[in-house]
Order: structure tokens, then C-alpha cells, then sequence
């Protein structure tokens, strides 16, 4: 909705950052790149100091249930911090440049 509203276009080369199913699902059906975020985000359910309290098998445990849940949602990218995603700009990049599209390219990508 705020790409609508700020008439930004094509949506094929944006991105739709967020830390829910609800986030995934926005982005896919606006024809966006979808990154999810597992450690932080809504689906955790915790603080990222609650989050770091946790004995490191318990966080990753945690951190797979919540990244396979968002890939069942359709994420094409899930990663563990907002931090992350910088990094999957210029791959996005590549893929738009060699004609791969987000909506060819949903669930499973990581």
C-alpha cells in the first residue's frame, strides 16, 4: 500500500521486509522480493535480549520452526537479523538483471 501511494514502480525490483506470514504474504502478492526475519520478529514472539538468554540449541530450534514456517509462507529470502538483508541487495540485483522475477521465484531461495 505505501508503494501504491508513493507511485513507486515496478514492484518486481522492491523489496518487502518483515518478521510475519502477514509481511510474506503482502509482499508476494504485491509482486515484491520477500525477505523474512526469524530472530527478532513477531513470529519469535521475544525480544532480541530475550532471544539472546536463550541457551543457543533452544534459539536455534526456535530460529528453524519460525524460518520454516515464513518459507512456507512463500519468502524467497529468510535470514536471522534485519542486518542480513544488506547483503541480499546486490543478489536481488543479479537476479532482476538475468530476468528472474519474484514471482518465479517463490519459496525456497535462502
Amino acid at each position: 500500500a505505501n508503494a501504491i501511494r508513493m507511485q513507486r514502480y515496478p514492484f518486481e525490483a522492491m523489496l518487502k521486509i518483515g518478521d510475519t506470514v502477514a509481511d510474506v504474504e503482502e509482499g508476494l502478492n504485491a509482486g515484491m522480493w520477500t525477505i523474512a526475519v526469524t530472530d527478532t520478529g513477531n513470529e519469535m514472539g521475544l525480544s532480541r535480549h530475550d532471544f539472546e538468554r536463550l541457551d543457543p540449541s533452544e534459539q536455534k530450534r526456535r530460529r528453524v520452526a519460525v524460518a520454516q514456517k515464513l518459507l512456507a509462507a512463500g519468502a524467497h529470502y529468510v535470514v536471522d537479523s534485519i542486518a542480513d538483508c544488506i547483503a541480499l541487495v546486490s543478489e536481488i540485483e543479479v537476479r532482476l538483471k538475468t530476468g528472474d522475477l519474484p514471482a518465479q521465484s517463490i519459496n525456497g531461495t535462502q
